[in-house]
């Protein structure tokens, strides 16, 4: 059995799928953003996504993604504490110790398996989320 639960925002996906015991969900960032009011400059990078939230601080932009990883999870009946995988996405490498301090925090015991990547993002955002989580439909 599948469900998807579908994101309303500009971009074509799901917050979440659950199939079967597992729930899924799509990669967030700290705010939702149009894709047509993306401006770039002449090698691609990113100069200005619309938001005006580029100059919003790490921390703030981990916690507001774990707000939407959080309600990704409420869409499939599940919580942090049924995350089993994470891949995070820093836009600089340098923000990993940074970042570890606030993440912590999310997973005080336990903590799911993690992937770490540095990456260019399609907005002005510093970090990127998804997880995976497992939670039985019976008992």
């Amino acid at each position: 059995m599948k469900q998807f639960f579908p994101a309303d925002h500009a971009v074509p996906i799901s917050k979440a799928v659950r199939a079967g015991d597992f729930v899924f969900t799509s990669a967030f960032g700290p705010w939702l953003f149009n894709p047509l009011d993306v401006k770039y400059d002449g090698l691609g990078d990113v100069v200005d996504d619309g938001t005006g939230n580029g100059a919003m601080s790490l921390e703030e932009q981990i916690h507001r993604t774990f707000d939407f990883i959080k309600e990704a999870l409420a869409a499939g009946g599940c919580t942090l504490a049924d995350v089993i995988s994470c891949e995070c996405w820093l836009s600089d490498a340098r923000d990993f110790v940074a970042f570890n301090a606030v993440y912590e925090r999310y997973f005080p015991a336990n903590p799911p398996v993690r992937s770490i990547f540095p990456m260019r993002f399609n907005f002005n955002c510093k970090v990127e989320i998804k997880v995976v989580a497992y939670k039985p439909l019976t008992g």
